[in-house]
């Protein structure tokens, strides 16, 4: 690979991993969240958590969306569950998240994809009617699953372990950065908080090629001025690696 600069703006734990894998691929890394990841810790809201997870053996299914959602819910699951429920079917939403449950002992399947989309239309030969779904996320995810299951006949329930927050960064952040060649971005969310810098502080950045996780999010970033975008079709390090080295020879 090039010697270029990549911007990356996963949250943390991920984007310090990211940056490792694209060092060692002889690119440097620029690590830059554009989300912080916040565990809910309200003793209120802890209990609720608590009491959803020991009734976890109700659901049929249980998703869960990102790989913050599987490594809390591991936590959860490891105070309350000594042994795993028989009976549930535990999905993780892309290669990542399901590779985070499978080493914490949880026997959880993936879809081909990795968008909330390729889920369902995975799970479209399923009978759903009367199935209790639990989705596994961030406090105000989208909700776009939920809706298409419930339209199937689910029962579906959300369990909210962590919030996303805008990090906060000074316009020196920006203007001590190394000159970027290349963005990553892994979320609709990620890609709004970066815009909204971007605009303020680095406008010639949305001529930059960046890339996205998904078709969703790519015409996302169309319609927000980014000139230069494309879609990995994946958040994933390999996805992610694999359309940097097509967009950068």
């Amino acid at each position: 690979m090039k010697k270029i600069n990549i911007l990356i703006t996963r949250p943390e734990p991920e984007n310090s991993l990211s940056c490792k894998k694209i060092q060692e691929l002889g690119a440097t890394p620029v690590p830059l969240p554009m989300l912080e990841i916040s565990p809910i810790s309200g003793k209120q809201e802890q209990a609720t958590i608590r009491s959803q997870i020991f009734n976890i053996d109700e659901f049929h299914y249980v998703i869960f969306v990102s790989k913050n959602a599987a490594r809390l819910a591991c936590e959860w699951l490891d105070e309350c569950w000594p042994m795993l429920p028989t009976g549930v079917h535990w999905i993780g939403i892309g290669q990542g998240t399901t590779k985070i449950l499978l080493e914490e002992g949880v026997p959880a399947l993936s879809n081909p994809g990795n968008t909330s989309e390729a889920l369902l239309e995975w799970l479209k030969p399923a009978k759903m009617t009367n199935q209790k779904v639990l989705i596994v996320r961030g406090i105000g995810g989208r909700t776009t699953l939920g809706d298409k299951l419930q339209e199937k006949g689910a029962n579906v329930q959300y369990l909210a372990l962590y919030e996303r927050k805008k990090p906060d960064y000074l316009a020196q952040t920006f203007f001590m950065l190394p000159d970027i060649d290349l963005i990553w971005v892994t979320s609709g969310e990620s890609l709004e908080n970066l815009s909204e810098y971007v605009s303020r502080y680095q406008s010639d950045w949305k001529h930059l090629p960046i890339l996205t996780p998904s078709i969703r999010v790519n015409e996302q970033a169309k319609e927000m001025g980014w000139s230069n975008s494309h879609c990995a079709h994946g958040a994933d390090d390999t996805s992610l690696l694999e359309a940097t080295k097509l967009h950068t020879g």
